[in-house]
C-alpha cells in the first residue's frame, strides 16, 4: 500500500499544530504494520498534517522500500510476520524507527531502545499522540554541519569525510548532530540520552555504546579522534 500524495492541512489542523506537529510536516513516513485498522488512521492524520506516507507489512517489504527511498521516519509494529521491527536496527542510513506496539514487557522495551529505537509507544495510543511522539523525537529538518572536512546533514542523513561517506547508524548520526551542535562542550551520557532520545535517561550504557561505534566509525575514515572523552565530564565533538 503506497501513498505518493500529500494531503494539505486542514485549516484547524494549521490553527492549532504546535512546534511537536510543525517538526512532523512534509515528511516521509514508513509504516509497518499488519493490522490495517492501526496503519489507516493512522496514515489518514500523518497525511492531514502535510506528510506523504507508505505503509507495508514485512519486514522484507520494508527493507525494499527503504533500499529504493528516502524516508525520514519508521514507525513500526514490534512484531510482524517475518521478524521484528528490530531487525531493521544497525542499518546504514535507516531513519529513526520509532516502535508502536502492544508489547509492554519491559524487557522488549529496554532491548528496542538499547539497540536504538527512537522511542517505544504503548498501544492502544491515538494517532494524535503518535504523531506528537514522533515529531517532538525527529531531527528538524535539513540541519547540516561542516567541521575541519567532516560534513554531516540530517536532510539526507548522511556523513561524509572530504567528501567520502561514513557509514553510521541512526543513532549515531542522531548523537552526532547533538555533539556537532555545541562542538567542544562536553556533555555526560545521560544528558546526551536525555537531549537526542528526548526522556529519562534509561541506561548510560546505551550511550556509550553507540558513541564508541561513532568513534571508530568516524576514525575509520577520517584518521582523527573526532569524539573526545573526559572522565566524570563526557563526551564532546572535536571543535578544531
Amino acid at each position: 500500500m503506497c501513498y505518493n500524495h500529500r494531503v494539505a492541512p486542514s485549516d484547524q489542523a494549521r490553527g492549532t499544530r504546535n512546534d511537536t506537529v510543525n517538526n512532523l510536516f512534509d515528511r516521509k513516513i514508513l509504516i509497518a504494520d499488519a493490522d490495517e485498522s492501526v496503519t489507516l488512521p493512522l496514515l489518514g492524520h500523518l497525511e492531514r498534517l502535510g506528510n506523504v506516507c507508505r505503509a507495508e507489512k514485512t519486514i522484507k517489504a520494508c527493507r525494499d522500500a527503504l533500499s529504493r527511498e528516502h524516508f525520514d521516519a519508521v514507525i513500526s509494529e514490534l512484531f510482524l510476520a517475518d521478524g521484528k521491527a528490530t531487525d531493521l536496527l544497525g542499518g546504514e542510513g535507516l531513519p529513526p524507527l520509532f516502535i508502536c506496539s502492544a508489547e509492554a514487557e519491559d524487557e522488549d522495551i529496554v532491548e528496542a531502545l538499547s539497540l536504538g529505537a527512537a522511542d517505544y509507544i504503548l498501544k492502544p495510543c491515538s494517532p494524535r499522540v503518535i504523531a506528537a511522539r514522533v515529531g517532538a523525537r525527529l531531527p528538524p529538518r535539513n540541519r547540516s554541519f561542516s567541521y575541519g572536512g567532516l560534513t554531516l546533514d540530517m536532510g539526507s542523513r548522511t556523513a561524509s569525510y572530504l567528501g567520502q561517506p561514513v557509514k553510521l547508524t541512526s543513532s549515531e548520526l542522531n548523537i552526532l548532530c547533538f555533539l556537532m551542535t555545541y562542538p567542544g562542550k562536553f556533555f555526560p551520557a545521560d544528558v546526551i540520552y536525555e537531549k537526542v532520545w528526548n526522556a529519562s535517561s534509561m541506561q548510560t550504557s546505551v550511550v556509550r555504546f553507540h558513541i564508541s561505534n561513532l568513534k571508530k566509525a568516524l576514525y575509520s575514515v577520517t584518521g582523527k579522534n573526532l569524539i573526545l572523552s573526559e572522565f566524570g565530564t563526557g563526551y564532546a565533538f572535536a571543535s578544531d
